[in-house]
């Protein structure tokens, strides 16, 4: 479960690094900030559906941008 990763461009590191370096610490911030992002979008698209009268949708909406956090961390 943990080689699992929806970033197809980011290589696969099959032994440990020790050191991060320069690259390493700002693709993880890349992919924590975009994560964020999708993260806050699918809460403020599931309240506006909840709003409108479509619960199931609006819930819908809000697991699956959360997935990532859950599966991904």
């Amino acid at each position: 479960m943990h080689a699992l990763t929806f970033w197809k461009r980011a290589a696969r590191q099959t032994e440990p690094d020790d050191e991060g370096t320069r690259s390493n610490i700002a693709g993880r911030q890349t992919r924590r900030r975009t994560l964020l992002a999708v993260s806050l979008g699918g809460t403020v698209v599931a309240a506006i559906a909840i709003t409108l009268g479509l619960p199931a949708t609006g819930l819908a909406v809000y697991i699956a941008a959360t997935l990532p956090f859950a599966l991904f961390p």
